[in-house]
């Protein structure tokens, strides 16, 4: 009855204006075509994601000289620099659809460059790519695996995706760091197992699939240090290293098939005095060059001033310098950008305490 109705409307339509026809169908084979071009866009973007990863180019990258660069700007980890990059090495020799790069998993006490390692490894990695860093401890129900991987289509969100999801589906050259892992809830942490396994999870807000075929993953956590102490101290074979690693964190209440996901178990314990000298050192240049100000020389008492300050350095290790640095300074910057000074030498005023700064 609709289609007689309409049918007649137009025959009326076309009686009383008969050059109007070839306009509305014009505008009517328009809309047609906007439509069928809609729904190709949307059958490609349903398509494997997957397909978008360059593998021939992972396969020609180089981390060589990147190690040396990264242990200039992390100091007193050395060792775990050269397993970090040896394994990510191999892993972009042999790239391919259904592993990641590597999965790290970064144990120790808090303030020892852990998360570091994994930002330092994504700017030698994917310098035009922002890592996803994820604050696990944010994951605590089993509601956030939600959060993660996006809700399904109708829920609140599900037009944003997951937060470690939507970021891979938009660049999959991406390094991903799960800051404080062993907070994050085991329906999370199950969440991780195909990623890990198989370079691949479906976006539950979307449906698409996600590839991380071109991640790689750092896990940092600050329980069972103890533990991988003693087994440092009794072996220096990696494998071995590794495979004991695992059986101690699984009496930390870590899954054993979760465990046996990421390729190396890494012990990054408390800086030696000497080496968080040099941290001070390159805090201070870093924090300074913000500034547009390039520091020459620190004076030794400079540096002790920083570290004397740092009462709470046994418990939080130097994630505590960048603020004491920037409290100790802060006065000699603003002189200093006021006199249009671009390099400077800093030495402490034993008198007042407060760093001075010469040409």
């Amino acid at each position: 009855m609709a289609v007689v109705i309409i049918a007649t409307s137009l025959y009326e339509l076309y009686a009383a204006m008969p050059l109007l026809m070839p306009a509305l169908f014009a505008l009517s084979l328009a809309g047609l075509l906007s439509r069928l071009a809609w729904l190709a866009r949307r059958a490609r973007g349903r398509g494997d994601a997957g397909a978008l990863i360059g593998f021939d180019r992972l396969r020609k990258k180089s981390l060589a000289g990147r190690a040396a660069w990264i242990k200039e700007n992390l100091r007193g980890h050395d060792a775990a620099v050269d397993r970090v990059v040896a394994r990510l090495s191999q892993g972009l020799a042999v790239a391919a659809g259904n592993r990641t790069l590597g999965a790290f998993l970064l144990v120790g006490p808090t303030g020892t460059g852990k998360t570091f390692l994994g930002e330092l490894t994504a700017k030698a990695l994917y310098p035009d790519s922002e890592p996803v860093l994820l604050r696990m401890n944010q994951y605590k129900g089993p509601q956030d695996v939600f959060t993660l991987i996006g809700p399904p289509p109708g829920y609140q969100g599900d037009e944003v995706g997951g937060a470690l999801t939507r970021p891979l589906l938009d660049n999959p050259y991406r390094v991903v760091i799960l800051d404080e892992f062993e907070k994050s809830h085991g329906d999370v942490r199950h969440c991780l197992y195909d990623i890990l396994d198989r370079a691949q999870c479906p976006e539950k807000s979307s449906g698409k699939t996600v590839h991380f075929s071109a991640a790689a993953f750092f896990a940092t956590c600050n329980v069972g240090v103890e533990s991988l102490r003693s087994i440092w101290g009794e072996t220096e074979d990696p494998v071995m290293r590794t495979g004991r690693a695992r059986e101690a964190l699984v009496r930390e209440g870590f899954e054993r098939p979760l465990l046996a996901r990421f390729d190396e178990i890494l012990l990054m314990d408390q800086l030696r005095p000497v080496d968080v000298a040099e941290v001070a050192c390159l805090t201070i240049a870093r924090h300074w060059r913000r500034y547009g100000i390039e520091v020459s020389y620190t004076a030794p008492e400079v540096l002790v001033e920083a570290l004397r300050r740092n009462v709470e350095f046994q418990d939080y290790g130097v994630r505590q310098l960048a603020r004491l640095i920037s409290e100790l300074t802060n006065e000699s910057i603003e002189a200093a950008r006021r006199e249009g000074v671009k390099r400077v030498r800093l030495d402490l005023d034993r008198a007042t305490g407060r760093v001075t700064v010469s040409r």
